[in-house]
């Protein structure tokens, strides 16, 4: 094997090609080493930005082209990890996706793509990854004619989608650790039909002094079969929908039963009781739910008959999915928020109506993480005051109640950025016609009616006073501070925070600013209190981050 290549070395371009060129030719040497084919391609891969950038580089680019997609195309894929050959068929595909997309690629595209295509389906989960990020690439920059391939593949990932629901038991169910003598006693077919993630293997292997040991080795899943592909493929097939909507409207059209369907899938209960129950598989899934149902949301309103035929089954994953998302997974639970409020956005929305009171059930919309609960409410608040407002003429007394106190503790929360505060004001404010109106069509809610809005006008009166008792005072502290350029301001601003000053309260009693702020806003009805939720430590005051701005949106509303 020819020696390693020194960046900046004394090598002309001319030498190098040549090496780079004998690196290229012991891949596809079927005499070769697994081991040496490996250090080759680890060689190509460490040097590929000096290559690209070398003077010699169209001429390389032709010879590694015709080599790389005759070893994919002839080889064998392979499913373990450690194995040389896997790792060699891997490389070449991280350097195929790593070719700049320039002139000089161009006339190889429809060769790779028609191999990356291919290798879809009998490729394993690592390698189709790498071959979906390839077929994009190619597809964002070339935008090649549609042809049958494409066609193919549609019906391919739509095979996928069809299949999904007969795995999903197998996909949950305890697994028995997998444990051979050696790697050739493995079944290994019969066993790729049942792994949808990556599964370790216990192997004994003969050391040296004649003992034995327990190495593991990684079993991969066929990329049919991965979670983690099931989670790329929404995004392969929006970019198909933009470059060919023209062509794929049918397709996409009888994609969207299949799909949603897959949204509602879920495992089975004592699936997720057990202690075996693998959390890593089931974020796996979740997250391709999610990408489905991101997918879904993109199209709604291009296919809103179809939708609407299927709406109960969207609103049921919807609603399965909001209730299992894991608690942990912060970002899983954002997406699911961006998708449901671009469905709420249209007139599917009408279909939540009977299911508002779960929706304001904070354990449901946010979930029971912290980092979830702290960082997410104020999109989850903004997305359920959007659906409220626009379904605020259908809601009955009760779901009103429900929202009036959601959102009255809302305007009071300065751990909520006061743009969640207008907004909770705003439709406090637009509820109030509708309170009325189920209050004359019902006289019996008629007394309900009354407290509920002499609630929300206590509300906004203990928010003035709030704004000029405890803000103003800070807004003004700031100005002077400003304005004489000194710290001597500092002081107030930590005792108004502290609630040094205190402010009178109807009865006479006096009471601390910053108590008055959170502690003396709206209360709910005993039977309504909820448990307090555990927190560590406490998060900045808001109003020392209030700006005159705030304030003036604030009273305006």
């Amino acid at each position: 094997m020819a020696p390693p290549i020194v960046p900046g070395g004394s090598m002309d371009p001319q030498t190098q090609l040549k090496t780079y060129e004998a690196y290229v030719k012991l891949i596809a040497d079927p005499t070769a080493k697994d081991e040496n084919k490996l250090q080759a391609a680890q060689e190509l891969s460490e040097n590929f930005e000096i290559i690209s950038g070398s003077s010699e580089y169209p001429n390389f680019l032709d010879v590694a082209i015709k080599v790389f997609l005759k070893v994919l195309r002839e080889g064998e894929p392979h499913f373990i990890t450690e194995y040389n050959i896997h790792q060699v068929r891997k490389l070449i595909l991280e350097m195929i996706y790593r070719i700049p997309t320039d002139k000089f690629l161009k006339p190889y595209a429809e060769q790779i793509l028609n191999v990356t295509f291919k290798l879809l389906e009998t490729e394993n989960e690592e390698n189709v990854h790498v071959c979906l990020r390839i077929i994009i690439e190619l597809h964002k920059h070339y935008r090649p004619v549609y042809n049958s391939e494409i066609q193919h593949f549609l019906l391919f990932v739509r095979t996928i989608y069809q299949n999904l629901p007969d795995h999903v038991n197998k996909i949950f169910e305890p697994k028995v650790p997998i444990r051979v003598e050696k790697l050739t006693d493995l079944h290994l077919e019969t066993l790729l039909n049942e792994i949808y993630t990556t599964t370790p293997i216990q192997c004994c292997k003969k050391m040296a002094d004649g003992t034995k040991a327990t190495v593991q080795y990684n079993l991969i899943p066929k990329g049919v079969q991965s979670l983690k592909v099931l989670q790329e493929l929404p995004t392969i097939v929006v970019l198909m929908y933009e470059l060919y909507k023209d062509k794929v409207l049918q397709e996409v059209n009888d994609y969207i039963p299949i799909i949603i369907k897959t949204i509602t899938l879920q495992p089975l209960k004592q699936h997720r009781q057990h202690p075996s129950f693998n959390k890593e598989v089931f974020v796996d899934f979740m997250g391709a739910q999610i990408k489905t149902l991101s997918f879904l949301a993109y199209i709604i309103r291009v296919y809103q008959e179809v939708f609407g035929k299927h709406s109960q089954q969207m609103l049921e994953g919807i609603l399965n999915m909001l209730k299992l998302c894991p608690p942990k997974v912060t970002h899983l639970r954002k997406e699911l928020l961006m998708a449901a409020r671009h469905i709420w956005a249209t007139e599917l929305r009408l279909m939540f109506v009977p299911y508002m009171e779960t929706l304001f059930d904070e354990e449901v919309l946010l979930g029971q993480g912290w980092t979830t609960y702290e960082s997410l409410r104020p999109l989850a608040y903004s997305t359920l005051a959007d659906l409220v407002h626009h379904v605020r003429q259908q809601l009955p007394m009760s779901d009103l109640v429900k929202a009036v106190h959601i959102f009255s503790k809302n305007v009071h929360d300065d751990t909520l950025p006061t743009s969640i505060q207008t907004i909770s004001c705003k439709l406090l404010l637009n509820l109030v016609d509708c309170i009325r109106l189920q209050s004359e069509k019902d006289p019996a809610q008629a007394q309900t009616g009354q407290d509920l809005l002499m609630r929300m006008l206590e509300v906004f009166v203990m928010k003035f006073k709030t704004i000029a008792k405890l803000h103003l005072p800070i807004l003004i502290a700031k100005s002077k501070q400003a304005e004489i350029k000194t710290p001597a301001a500092v002081p107030n601003l930590v005792a108004a925070a502290a609630g040094a000053v205190p402010v009178k309260k109807e009865d006479g009693e006096t009471l601390p600013i910053a108590t008055l702020a959170i502690g003396d806003a709206i209360q709910p009805k005993p039977e309504e209190k909820e448990p307090s939720k555990c927190r560590f430590g406490f998060p900045p005051l808001q109003p020392t981050n209030y700006n005159v701005s705030d304030c003036c949106s604030l009273v305006k509303t």
